[in-house]
């Protein structure tokens, strides 16, 4: 798969060699080393090396561990910044002393790292050394998003890597029969035992990699059957290639590139009819450095260049299909054989590897050499996309149904584009009939618009960008990659996206057409003329949806944000508060991803006006509610300069800014990567001091972003440490409700930590806690605070303190006529009161048992966790287990442990212990029903300590009667805890020796568990610090005992001396056990002693 990189893409064609252009030749770099071919197959072949090497590190650990022959060296693009922060690295902070500034933590048999980073003497560039797949594959990870381009420095300058890594030489004639002979023979010819240990990992690894590129191979073969006839994804995946290499730049290699029509008919093809009957597909228009423009035609059986426009007899232009060139296989190989530039240049150009998640979950990879103006396309996972931004994004561009094609395919031709940005990418949208009542010219019918750059004299166009014009990237991309298999990024739920769906084939109100007119205006190009259309659309209703789409759809937006790149402030200030007021919407904002506007908005936030970081960070508030914007925040680093909006004191003038700042960060943090950057930039300790504050309108959304980013441990102990929890309390008790909701839900997930439990208590903060449940009508509020109450409920202090403020009863009379996710938490605070006599008596008094019970025939899987738990820890008091009796409350629970959620499972067999040990005739209880024995010992077969445990604990309980015993025993209870007795788990070692302490009851049962092996393993616990696993196995080895080949067994594993310690124990449970164990060892020895002298005697006598 390595070498097939440097083939050139030509010979995936069935041109012959002869009729390939010398311009298709691969280049040299400046360093003298060949430059790899670049082709849309040389970028598919990168990221499937790049997905291998992540297989093989994930699925043959030993093998990707095994040491090359010889390091692969490179000139690398990392830098030593990009290893800080991980344990697999040794980086060097100061003096260096001659050392490499990065280094492996682990390293070869010979001493060497497994991975080196040194820089090149005299120059600021660093050369790389790895010796491993493993810190290969740690390496490309850290270069994150160029690991594409470093994967390609490796690749140039290791030629052969089969000579270094496994010492074989090859070239290409050599066969792979040959080179696995050789290396086969290298591994048994070596006497050394090291090195041929050695040899044989780095003879798996090479059979591994081997399978690995036969698997390349085949699909190479069959992409090949396959592209035997371009088609337009084909096309498209080649034209968004080479858009990524286009600009005005000298680094890249064409002006622009574009679809030459908008028009996309009902096959997908974007050519008319009568043109496709010959084969053609579509009409690309290209501009490149060192010729004239060209218009070139893709068909199915390859690229050419027509004889673009000319005009006809009435003076129209009209396209001239005719054929001005050979046929080529890709368009790089067209643009390679006509323009010398290209050719030159297209080989240097780089990848970008994005890891972006969408709904599809891929990866994208895109060039380094990007337009500045391009986004990634949406592909999850930085892991960004929530459920309802899947809508946000699949709403957007859906423009209806396609019939205004009829009109396009009469007019006889393509007249020639005038006023459009030719590089600019769009959605793939078919028109719908409600455009043909604007009365818009065919070509507008299907596109968006962009403003076009104009220079007047003595006058700079106010919409004109500074850095270009801004490309927006489609969702269709029919660039097929592999799933990202380092990391994602999840969000959590988006409850501030609307359930918005765009109603189709309404009629359009009146202010559609005026709207179209203004964003003429603004794009006119006179300034004056900017702000007057600016003004007359601020005075539109700009919170109605059918304006917003207005102008989305007639091309405002793009204009709007251009706009903000312009060096006048009163049409950037204009322009936002427009921007400001749309960006509500939610195609409005997946508009602006595709179109990359977050990069001009986050520029503002350093700009000198108060007015217009405000308004910026307003508009990115409501723009970072779609994931893609989110990731762009991180990625051109806004989250640091939204951080230092918060540089405000409480009450000063700067409040405003901070209120803006503030605003911005509380919906970005809705993302796991940018609640770590949020961190990295210092904002703990400027969140803290924005506390102190009075207005609650700045106090809001700082709350805001605590409680979405408390749902990581490190922000708990930080905001703990930072003392927050003292002014989260203080502002419960607040008349803002949004105010009261923010701190209760921070208090809910600060609370997972015992320390913040005691902190809320300290602080007085269980009185307002309980106070907001009265307060059932506001059901975020609810949920957040019965959330907050359940944590801190785990607390026990905390219980006696909710107890005396009568918590109990409101908390029983919210479980009715509630939304389930109140539940989840009434219930889980009830369970948790329940663990003190006083709780139990105040839920059973207060009608609190028969709810639970009901409960439990749910289906909300954590909603079952809580209330199994709730009725468990009822049922240790008998009053409260007669009322679960009565109401069939134990056969509900069992009937849950046939439950497939492995949680709800455990959480059942934990409370149906504490059911049979109070019940009054338990045994009869569970003998009636039906298969339930069978069904509890079965689940001694899951793989989950925490069932095993529960169920465990309630085998101990059910083996108290003896003919339930009778009855597990004969469904083979013993040899099912005697496979379980290997065990390390301390929770499962202490439930398992009750288990087996109880089961010994039973015929012959202590003599099935020595022969199952049990015996030995339990003398093992004897060596945990648990005290309680030593109370249990000192029982279960008590009853063991009683026979004999048990005590031979134990006294050979050394039970004596163990015992003998916990004979003086405190414990008299412990005590006794250990006594009677060693009790029934030494007569043992005894009966034996005295039967060997028996026998003397009686010899003797003889």
């Amino acid at each position: 798969m390595w070498q097939r990189l440097w083939e050139n893409p030509r010979t995936l064609s069935s041109k012959s060699d002869a009729e390939q252009s010398p311009a298709e030749a691969p280049a040299k770099s400046a360093d003298g080393l060949p430059t790899l071919p670049t082709s849309l197959v040389n970028q598919e072949l990168l990221v499937d090396v790049l997905h291998n090497v992540a297989l093989l590190c994930e699925n043959h650990k030993s093998e990707s561990r095994a040491e090359f022959k010889r390091p692969l060296v490179w000139q690398s693009g990392l830098k030593p910044a990009a290893f800080q922060g991980s344990t697999l690295w040794n980086v060097q902070s100061g003096p260096r002393n001659g050392k490499p500034p990065v280094v492996s933590a682990v390293a070869r048999i010979d001493g060497q790292p497994f991975f080196q980073l040194d820089q090149v003497p005299g120059e600021s560039g660093f050369v790389a050394k790895v010796s491993s797949f493993e810190y290969l594959h740690h390496a490309l990870q850290a270069a994150e998003d160029q690991k594409l381009h470093e994967l390609q420095r490796i690749i140039r300058a290791n030629r052969d890597p089969l000579t270094l890594i496994f010492g074989v030489p090859s070239s290409s004639e050599t066969s792979t029969e040959s080179i696995l002979i050789e290396a086969f023979e290298s591994v048994t010819s070596e006497r050394d035992p090291k090195k041929r240990e050695q040899n044989g990992q780095l003879y798996k690894l090479l059979l591994v990699l081997n399978k690995m590129d036969l698997k390349l191979m085949k699909d190479a073969v069959k992409a090949l059957e396959r592209n035997k006839r371009l088609d337009i994804g084909q096309v498209t995946e080649e034209l968004q290639m080479l858009q990524a290499f286009t600009g005005k730049e000298e680094q890249n290699v064409l002006l622009a590139i574009d679809w030459e029509s908008d028009y996309t008919f009902s096959n997908g093809c974007k050519a008319p009819p009568w043109r496709q009957v010959y084969g053609e597909i579509s009409y690309i228009s290209a501009q490149p450095m060192d010729r004239e423009p060209m218009i070139i035609t893709a068909s199915k059986s390859g690229y050419f260049v027509n004889k673009g426009y000319c005009t006809d007899d009435k003076g129209n232009q009209r396209l001239n299909y005719e054929r001005d060139s050979n046929d080529y296989p890709t368009l790089v190989a067209l643009f390679r054989d006509q323009s010398k530039y290209f050719a030159e240049m297209i080989d240097q150009q780089g990848y970008f590897y994005y890891q972006e998640q969408s709904s599809r979950e891929e990866t994208i990879p895109r060039s380094a050499n990007a337009a500045e103006g391009a986004t990634a396309p949406d592909g999850r996972g930085d892991q960004d996309l929530t459920d309802d931004e899947k809508t946000d994004s699949s709403n957007f561009g859906n423009i209806g149904s396609g019939s205004a094609r009829e009109d396009a395919a009469k007019r006889g031709g393509h007249k020639k584009k005038t006023g459009k940005a030719v590089a600019q990418k769009r959605n793939i949208t078919e028109p719908s009939l409600k455009w043909r009542t604007l009365a818009l010219d065919p070509e507008q019918i299907g596109k968006v618009p962009s403003a076009k750059t104009r220079k007047k004299k003595g006058h700079s166009n106010p919409t004109s960008a500074k850095s270009g014009k801004r490309s927006g990237k489609s969702h269709g991309s029919g660039i097929q990659v592999e799933e990202d298999l380092t990391e994602s990024d999840s969000d959590g739920t988006s409850d501030e996206e609307a359930q918005d769906k765009r109603q189709e084939n309404v009629e359009l109100p009146a202010e559609y057409y005026q709207i179209q007119k203004l964003v003429k205006y603004l794009r006119c190009g006179n300034q004056t003329a900017t702000i007057i259309a600016i003004c007359s659309l601020r005075d539109f209703d700009l919170n109605n949806e059918s304006n917003q789409i207005a102008i989305r759809d007639v091309g405002g937006l793009d204009t709007l944000v251009n706009l903000l790149d312009t060096d006048d402030p009163k049409c950037k200030i204009g322009a936002l508060k427009i921007l400001k007021e749309i960006s509500q919407n939610v195609q409005i904002r997946c508009a602006i991803a595709d179109l990359d506007g977050m990069k001009p908005l986050i520029e503002l936030l350093q700009d000198s006006s108060e007015e217009l970081k405000c308004l910026a960070a307003e508009t990115i508030a409501y723009c970072a509610k779609n994931a893609r914007n989110r990731r762009s925040v991180r990625r051109y680093g806004g989250i640091r300069k939204l951080v230092k909006l918060l540089k405000a004191r409480p009450g000063s003038k700067d409040e405003d800014v901070a209120i803006s700042g503030a605003l911005a960060l509380s919906t970005c943090s809705k993302s796991s990567k940018n609640k770590a950057a949020i961190q990295t930039a210092g904002a703990i300790p400027l969140l803290a001091n924005l506390l102190e504050s009075q207005n609650e309108k700045l106090l809001i959304p700082v709350v805001g972003i605590l409680q979405e980013c408390a749902s990581d441990e490190n922000y708990r102990v930080a905001i703990r440490e930072s003392g927050m929890i003292r002014f989260l309390v203080e502002n419960l008790a607040s008349k803002n409700e949004e105010l009261q909701t923010h701190c209760a839900s921070a208090i809910f997930k600060c609370a997972e930590d015992d320390e913040t439990r005691a902190l809320v208590r300290q602080y007085n903060g269980l009185v307002p806690l309980v106070n907001l449940l009265d307060n059932p009508g506001n059901r975020e509020l609810l949920v957040a605070a019965t959330g907050a109450v359940w944590k801190c409920a785990q607390n026990i202090d905390n219980v006696a303190a909710l107890n005396k403020l009568n918590s109990i009863k409101k908390l029983i009379g919210l479980m009715e006529n509630q939304p389930e996710d109140v539940l989840v938490n009434v219930v889980g605070a009830l369970g948790a009161c329940a663990q003190t006599p006083e709780g139990r008596q105040g839920i059973r008094e207060g009608g609190g048992i028969t709810p639970l019970v009901n409960l439990l025939t749910g289906t909300n899987q954590l909603l079952l966790v809580n209330v199994t738990r709730a009725v468990g820890a009822s049922a240790l008091e008998s009053d409260s287990m007669a009322i679960i009796d009565r109401l069939d409350g134990v056969r509900l629970l069992w009937s849950l442990l046939k439950s497939t959620n492995h949680h709800v499972q455990a959480s059942a067999a934990w409370a149906i212990s504490p059911c049979i040990e109070h019940a009054k005739d338990a045994g009869e209880m569970v003998r009636s029903f039906v298969g339930g024995l069978e069904l509890i010992v079965s689940l001694l077969k899951s793989e989950h300590t925490e069932v095993l445990a529960s169920v465990c604990a309630a085998i101990a309980n059910i083996a108290k009667d003896e003919e339930n015993l009778a009855v597990i025993t004969d469904h083979g209870v013993v040899p099912m805890l005697g496979k379980l007795t290997n065990t390390r788990n301390d929770k499962l070692r202490k439930h398992l020796a009750e288990a087996i302490a109880t089961c010994c009851h039973w015929g012959n049962n202590r003599v099935a568990f020595g022969a199952a092996g049990a015996v030995a393993p339990l003398v093992k616990y004897l060596k945990s610090t648990d005290e309680e696993v030593h109370r249990s196995t000192a029982r279960a080895l008590h009853q063991l005992s009683m026979d004999a080949d048990n005590c031979i067994t134990m006294h050979e594993h050394g039970v004596v001396q163990l015992l003998l310690g916990m004979v003086g124990a405190s414990d008299q449970v412990l005590q006794e056990a250990a006594a009677g164990t060693i009790g029934n060892i030494r007569r043992l020895a005894l009966a034996s002693e005295k039967a060997a002298i028996t026998q003397a005697a009686a010899a003797k006598n003889q």
